[in-house]
């Protein structure tokens, strides 16, 4: 029998030889099933980008809502209490809403000008750059970067949260008026305003250059400050993430263990959260923004080919 999930499992590149021949001959039997798998094919495709949209041209508001109903209507409705991959396909839109909120401005020539976007003061927004990496955008700040450049370089005044997608060799910058910042691939929250510069490391490190001399590296769990453009000593936070309360019901996973990811969820979303053993190794790259934990666990389980339950404030997350 071919289901949902022996077909998740097949795009993933989890079956069998034999398991690939039935699926090849259940492919040509019938148009709807090729129709039927190219469809879980686009949803895992989207699953795994986070649901963005492409930076370089802003969703109209017609085609925003357009996406968004069409998601939820394949919602279920039903009460959910364990899912295996199959569910994905209930999983709404991410952020494509949220790109609606910022302030796009920018012109073509014969390629993308500068893009600039921009959040009133109590606008949060998020955004997949085209290199992978997703920032997540606080009130009353801007973020300028150019989507067509070769340079992984963004310009910040105000607050941001990175994920930053690993690329062996190529640095991404962070520049501020107090500072600049340089990182392979790590996750990490920056406050900039004026001459100061705060930034809280929660996974990987950071090199951290301040506008008037002297740098340091921030390890995970650490917090650097540049005050005026000078750098101070760095420090130690008793808890990394507690300091990005501030992004509320987000989270952004960049090549991450399943093991960190249950942490993350617990953080966010006050549940207990139990990681096979056998599969804490496994690694997920998506970005979920303002969902529920129902839709975090059916995406999350989906990307990584496991099985989910929620019980009791207890989410079991175990292999297929």
């Amino acid at each position: 029998m071919v289901d949902d999930q022996l077909l998740y499992r097949a795009l993933k590149g989890h079956t069998s030889a034999e398991e690939e021949r039935i699926i090849r001959r259940w492919r040509m039997a019938a148009p709807g099933n090729e129709a039927r798998y190219q469809e879980l094919s686009r949803v895992l495709e989207a699953a795994s980008r986070g649901f963005e949209w492409p930076v370089t041209t802003p969703p109209a508001t017609l085609e925003i809502l357009e996406e968004a109903a069409r998601r939820r209507a394949v919602r279920t409705g039903r009460r959910w209490r364990g899912w295996a991959p199959i569910a994905l396909a209930t999983v709404a839109a991410a952020a494509v809403v949220a790109l609606a909120v910022g302030v796009w401005q920018g012109r073509r020539a014969d390629r993308l000008a500068i893009t600039e976007l921009v959040t009133g003061p109590e606008e949060t927004t998020t955004i997949s750059l085209t290199d992978g990496t997703v920032v997540r955008l606080g009130g009353s700040s801007q973020l300028r970067f150019d989507p067509a450049s070769d340079q992984r370089t963004v310009q910040l005044k105000g607050r941001a949260y990175f994920a930053v997608a690993k690329q062996q060799g190529r640095q991404f910058r962070v520049r501020t008026e107090g500072g600049e910042l340089v990182v392979l691939g790590t996750r990490f929250d920056v406050d900039a305003r004026a001459g100061d510069l705060r930034t809280v490391v929660v996974e990987g490190r950071v090199a951290v250059s301040a506008a008037r001399g002297g740098e340091t590296r921030v390890s995970a769990g650490q917090v650097s400050r540049v005050v005026d453009g000078r750098l101070l000593p760095t420090q130690r936070v008793p808890d990394a993430s507690g300091e990005t309360k501030w992004v509320g019901r987000f989270l952004a996973f960049q090549s991450t263990p399943l093991r960190q990811v249950g942490r993350d969820i617990e953080r966010v979303y006050a549940v207990r959260v139990v990681v096979d053993s056998a599969i804490a190794d496994r690694t997920i790259t998506t970005w979920l923004a303002d969902r529920s934990l129902d839709e975090v666990l059916r995406i999350v389980c989906a990307v990584s080919v496991a099985t989910c339950a929620h019980e009791g404030g207890v989410v079991t997350i175990a292999g297929s």
